[in-house]
This record gives structure tokens, sequence and C-alpha cells, in this order.
């Protein structure tokens, strides 16, 4: 199999490090706009395995420099901005090549991703959205507890880390420009009747939720999210599913930063002219910030992601929570990399496991709940990606 990725930085190289681990992966493209780190890790691999690693200046925003790499590709992964994921959806598109990536820009857009469908379908080539960890994992362990389930309640997906970083100054431990979009945007949720729904606000419906040990409770926040603009359509409805969102842990300095950016209109990625220099504001913030890949070592403590899921089992009412809990130092020691940027690009290289071996053959666009949960994870933890269950049972509450 031959595979590219588009998009080197922290994710794109735990992608890349655990591909050359596969037999059946015989050629490698690294393909970014700034080669420099790709030729570092390309070195790197080189020394460590036979797989052909070529690397590759791209332009993701241009398609016809995307598709110049893919004459004889059979896979891409684009690990790049996700801005820039039509474009590269139209090179796969044109050239009949399997795409995955791990976050769309905002729910519209994944909607409007998923849209393609048929046009995948009729290239005979399978995309798969936000095949990450959050989402990704969280989406495919949601549909392993619904598959448990008689009845649905709700879909909670909750991302918590009790770290703290080696770092005097705002910073992200995954994409920057994605961490500020997606928490000062109106937070998404899905119900039964409505469908898919906007907060007015971002930071709403504060709530302290318990992760698993040592993580323990956090505040939690609603925030923009690509899980509930499927999951309650996709596998919740068929069982009475009312009610899908996402909430993520967030320290208060990390908030109270965020907000003072709102205010300032430096998270705006409309350019203003500076001393006679179009810039967007955002772009300067996100310069000024550390690259994720940059953290490894620095951070210390916890990173959880799961999926809790409420209903109804043989007629007793039942939590079940499926999660992954990764220890940034543990992962540093092992990988080199810090655990959010690890634990994001784990998953989509699964998924390229499970379509060279045959066991994911479907065509078409899809979000990750409609892969098979029981070999995806299998598999995950067969690549050092761990995870586990907690289940709650209580009868159930009868009123005379």
């Amino acid at each position: 199999m031959r595979v590219a990725i588009l998009g080197v930085g922290g994710v794109g190289q735990v992608s890349a490090c655990e591909l050359v681990k596969s037999p059946y992966v015989k050629k490698l493209v690294l393909a970014d706009i700034a080669t420099g780190p790709a030729e570092e890790l390309a070195a790197e691999l080189r020394r460590e395995t036979d797989v052909e690693i070529l690397v590759k200046r791209v332009d993701a925003r241009d398609v016809s420099s995307v598709q110049a790499i893919l004459d004889d590709i059979d896979l891409l992964l684009h690990i790049g901005l996700p801005e820039n994921n039509f474009d590269v959806m139209k090179a796969c598109l044109n050239t009949k090549t399997h795409y995955i990536d791990t976050a769309s820009s905002g729910p519209l857009w994944l909607r409007k991703q998923l849209a393609w469908n048929d046009q995948f379908r009729a290239a005979g080539i399978l995309g798969i959205m936000g095949l990450g960890c959050d989402p990704g994992f969280s989406n495919i362990a949601a549909r392993y507890a619904v598959d448990q389930l008689d009845e649905v309640d709700a879909i909670l997906i909750r991302d918590g880390d009790n770290s703290v970083v080696d770092y005097d100054g705002f910073c992200s431990y995954f994409s920057p420009q994605t961490a500020i979009q997606e928490c000062l945007a109106k937070p998404n949720y899905w119900t039964a009747g409505k469908g898919e729904q906007y907060l007015p606000t971002p930071f709403a419906n504060k709530e302290e939720f318990e992760f698993p040990e040592p993580i323990g409770w956090l505040d939690c926040y609603h925030v923009e999210h690509e899980e509930p603009t499927t999951l309650g359509e996709t596998i919740g409805r068929a069982k009475g599913c009312r009610y899908v969102d996402f909430k993520y842990a967030l320290h208060p300095d990390f908030v109270n930063t965020l907000q003072v950016l709102r205010y300032l209109g430096l998270d705006s990625d409309e350019e203003i002219e500076v001393k006679g220099v179009r810039v967007a504001p955002r772009d300067v913030v996100v310069t000024s910030m550390p690259k994720p890949a940059d953290l490894a070592g620095k951070i210390h403590g916890y990173s959880s992601v799961g999926a809790l899921v409420k209903g109804k089992k043989d007629n007793k009412r039942k939590d079940i929570y499926v999660y992954t809990i990764a220890n940034h130092d543990e992962v540093f020691y092992k990988t080199e990399f810090q655990a959010t940027i690890w634990q994001t690009g784990i998953p989509p290289v699964v998924a390229v496991d499970m379509i060279a071996e045959g066991l994911l053959t479907t065509t078409g666009c899809i979000p990750p709940e409609l892969i098979d949960p029981i070999p995806f994870l299998t598999k995950l933890k067969a690549r050092g990606m761990s995870w586990d269950v907690i289940e709650k049972t209580s009868p159930l509450l009868h009123i005379l």
C-alpha cells in the first residue's frame, strides 16, 4: 500500500512513525508546504525501515499541487488545517485516492464534506471525516456503547486533561488555530426534536464531570465540535436518543485568555492592515504560541477522551462510559511525543490498517461512527492506545 500524509506537524509525525511499522506499507510520502520537519523525520525513519519515504512540497490550498503527488498513492491522510479539506478532497476525487482527515472546520463544513458521499461512492473511494481522537475515537467509542444498549437517552462526549505545562504563556496542546476557533464559536448540540442547534454564547453550561482516576473532577464547558453533528442521526436515532453534546475541560486561565482575545478582536481571521501589511489577527496570536509538537516532554499529567452513553438494557437503566487515558510523561518516554497529539495520530492509522486488511471496504463519505467498532478498537489497542469501559446499572423506578 502507498500512503501520503499531507501535514507533517506533530500529529502527522505520529501517524508517519506508526505507518512505517506496518508490513503492508511500501511507500510513504510526507507532504507539507514547509518541508523542513518532514525532511528531518524522513531521515530518521529511513534509518529504521525499508519503506520508501519521499518528501514533497505541497500547498494544500491548491488542488493541482495536492493532485501532483497522488498518481500512485492509494490513500491520503490529510492532517493539515481543516479549512483546506475541500481542496484536498477534490484532488483525491480526481485521482480516485482514499481520503481521511482528523477534523472539520466546524459543523457546517462537516455536513458539506459528508454531502460529497455520492461523488466518492461513484469514484469507488472512501472518505472518512474527523478520524482523530475527538472527533474520531470518541465517535467509535460512542458507537460501541450504543451497540450494547436496547435504548439510548443521551450521548455525551467529554475531553479532560489535568496536566500542567512547563511554559509561561498561552498555549494549546493541539492546533492553536482550531482551539481558538472552536472554543469561541457558538456551541452546538443535537436533540431528537430539532436536530442540530446552537447555544448563544461560548463557554456555556459549565458542569463538573468525573473523569477516570487519576484525573477526577474537572470543570467542563460546552464547545463547538463535530460529534453532535452526526452521532444523533447516524447511530442514536434508531435507539431513541434524545440528546448529544460535547464538553471540554478548560483551565480558567485558558478561558480568560480566550475571552480577552475575543474582546480585543484578536480571534478574527479577517485580515486588517498594520503598518502597510495585511495580516489576520488570529494568525498573529497563533504565531506567538508554541507549536503543540514543541511541548513534548514539557506536559505533566493525564489526558482522557470518552463517550458516556445513557440508556436502558434489559429493562434497567445503564450508563456506559468508553474512554482512553494517557500519561503525557509516559507517552513522551516511549514515543517522544506529547499525549494529545499522539492520541490524535494513532486512530487514522488504525483505519488504514483496516482498509489494507479488507476490514473496511465501504465507499463514500462517512463519519467515524460508521466504522465497525470491534475490529477498530481491537487494533487500536494493538497499536498501543489503550481504552476501557465503565458500566453502571440501576433498576428502573416505577411510580404507582
